[in-house]
């Protein structure tokens, strides 16, 4: 069983492969089943923005989908692993981190309790639900301080692996994960 280091290496290898097009037709498909599956709770939703350096899911549609939604994105506070959820306007400013993902300029931070559904970036996932995101843990600390009852959404363009050999205590499983093809729960 990989390891989430060799994880990474090779899931962002397999996405880099992916033309936009192709990446952009997984959205438009795994945005199809989000909505047929009702996922996605009422209240606070918690999307985020894609990196075209990181050949990311694009995610234009799902801001424009779930309007109706109050909506708020991910900003990194600091080197240490703390994020905090930024209050989502559309055409608010917005500039890249230091690994080029984008984010508000904003600091109309929101109260994680308070988020519903959070839809969860992520190279790969294994059949617990457990995901291999970029290795810094931004995600991992951001969802436990939210509450228990908030949904975590996975999207991916490939399909799970059997099981993430060194997963931690402190890795939070997601609830679902959605793929082009299948919606897997957890």
């Amino acid at each position: 069983m990989p390891n989430k280091n060799a994880l990474r290496l090779l899931y962002r290898a397999k996405r880099k492969a992916l033309s936009v097009a192709k990446r952009t037709l997984a959205s438009d498909a795994i945005l199809e089943l989000v909505i047929a599956e009702n996922l996605i709770r009422e209240g606070l939703l918690m999307l985020y923005l894609d990196s075209e350096h990181h050949y990311e899911i694009p995610m234009e549609k799902w801001f424009d989908t779930f309007e109706q939604n109050p909506i708020c994105v991910p900003k990194v506070i600091d080197a240490n692993g703390k994020m905090e959820a930024v209050v989502w306007e559309k055409g608010m400013p917005l500039a890249p981190n230091k690994w080029g993902i984008p984010e508000p300029l904003s600091t109309s931070y929101v109260n994680s309790q308070n988020i519903t559904t959070v839809v969860v970036p992520l190279l790969c996932f294994d059949q617990n639900g457990h995901r291999v995101g970029y290795g810094k843990g931004y995600y991992d600390r951001f969802l436990s301080r939210c509450s228990t009852e908030c949904k975590t959404i996975g999207i991916s363009c490939f399909a799970p692996i059997e099981k993430i050999e060194d997963s931690l205590a402190t890795d939070i499983p997601l609830d679902v994960v959605v793929t082009p093809n299948k919606v897997y729960t957890f």
